[in-house]
């Protein structure tokens, strides 16, 4: 059983990537993050940062994200960006947008710095399936149309854009389940 939910502090996080494999060689290059207390979007703390990974970003995914080269070159290296990243996540349950990829990339750094954490996950993805059985597709964009939440194209794939995208549809999904809500995804190294 789950404790009320309008009493937790969640952090909602997306991560931008060079693409799609952590384990291919591919890197974060921004990373996203809103403390939220109980419901209160107004009342946050922000983290963000742009990340140099160390290699070239390939051009698909300057399409998708816009970030450029240019702009990661000065940006600190994931090395001392992640630990401060689980400095600001402390304790706070994890809410994110397809959390399984982004947590792939947390995974890897866990183990590259041999750092020992468990982290507990909403996916809104996973809250929409259920949310919407009937529906096949539970992309962030699908799910902002679905409850009616304005996307502004310029913030979409950037982090900040798309975790308050997913903060508002949590809040959204979660009022509209009820007491039905999926369990959190439990990650540990």
């Amino acid at each position: 059983m789950q404790l009320s939910l309008d009493l937790d502090e969640y952090v909602f996080f997306d991560l931008e990537t060079t693409g799609l494999s952590p384990w291919g060689g591919d890197e974060v290059i921004e990373i996203g993050a809103m403390k939220v207390w109980g419901q209160n979007l107004d009342d946050c703390q922000i983290f963000h940062s742009l990340v140099n990974p160390k290699r070239l970003i390939p051009p698909d995914a300057t399409r998708v994200n816009g970030i450029t080269n240019e702009m990661v070159s000065e940006a600190p290296v994931i090395e001392n960006i992640f630990p401060k990243f689980l400095e600001f996540i402390g304790n706070s349950w994890l809410v994110a947008q397809n959390a399984r990829f982004d947590m792939s990339f947390v995974m890897k750094y866990l183990m590259q710095f041999r750092m020992k954490r468990q982290i507990e996950v909403y996916d809104t993805m996973i809250f929409s399936r259920r949310a919407y059985p009937g529906e096949s597709k539970h992309n962030l964009d699908i799910i902002c149309q679905r409850l009616g939440l304005k996307v502004v194209a310029e913030d979409r794939h950037r982090s900040l854009g798309d975790v308050k995208l997913t903060a508002q549809a949590f809040f959204a999904l979660r009022d509209k389940l009820g007491g039905n809500l999926p369990n959190r995804e439990k990650y540990s190294v």
